[in-house]
C-alpha cells in the first residue's frame, strides 16, 4: 500500500467518524447477509430473484452477493482490507439499485443506494487509522511533523 493509504497525521476526529460509520454500516450489512445465509426461505427467495435477473451463473452470483454482504460487512466493521471489500460491496449494491430495483421507486432502492454510497466513501477514503488496516498498513509515525506546505492533500 502507498503512504496515502492511511495518514496518521489526520485529525483523530476524522478516524472516529470513520470508525462509527464502519461499525454501524458494517454490522447492518452483515446482518442482511446473515439473514440471506441463515434463513432457508429467505435464501431460496433470494436465489430465485437473482435467477430471474437473467444474469449468467446466477447461483454463483447469489453466493457472491451473500459473501459480500456477510463477510464484507464484518470486514468493513473491522476495517480490514477495507477498500477491497468496499469495491465488492459497491458491485453488489450497484446491481441491486440499477438492475434488480431498476423499475422500483426510490424508497425501495434507498437502502442499497445508501450502502453503495458508504462503499464509495470507504473505497476512496479508506478505513481511517482506528482500524485493522490502520494498524497494519499505516506508514506515518504519531510524532511525525507535518511540513507547512503539505497540510492539505493536493489534487
Amino acid at each position: 500500500m502507498n503512504e496515502k493509504s492511511c495518514d496518521t497525521r489526520c485529525p483523530i476526529s476524522t478516524s472516529l467518524g470513520l470508525l462509527a460509520l464502519r461499525l454501524v454500516a458494517g454490522a447492518s450489512l452483515a446482518l442482511h447477509g446473515w439473514q440471506k445465509f441463515h434463513d432457508p426461505s429467505m435464501k431460496s427467495q433470494f436465489f430465485e430473484a437473482v435467477g430471474k435477473m437473467g444474469l449468467p451463473a446466477s447461483n454463483a452470483l447469489a453466493w457472491a452477493a451473500i459473501v459480500a454482504e456477510l463477510v464484507g460487512g464484518v470486514m468493513l466493521a473491522l476495517g480490514f482490507l477495507t477498500r477491497l471489500w468496499a469495491f465488492l460491496i459497491l458491485g453488489v449494491m450497484g446491481v441491486a439499485v440499477f438492475k434488480f430495483h431498476a423499475a422500483d421507486p426510490y424508497q425501495v432502492k434507498e437502502l442499497a443506494a445508501v450502502y453503495g454510497t458508504v462503499a464509495i466513501a470507504f473505497l476512496f477514503g479508506g478505513a481511517g487509522r482506528i482500524s485493522v488496516d490502520g494498524m497494519l498498513f499505516c506508514k506515518g509515525k504519531k510524532g511525525e511533523e507535518v511540513p507547512a506546505d503539505d497540510s492539505t492533500e493536493k489534487f
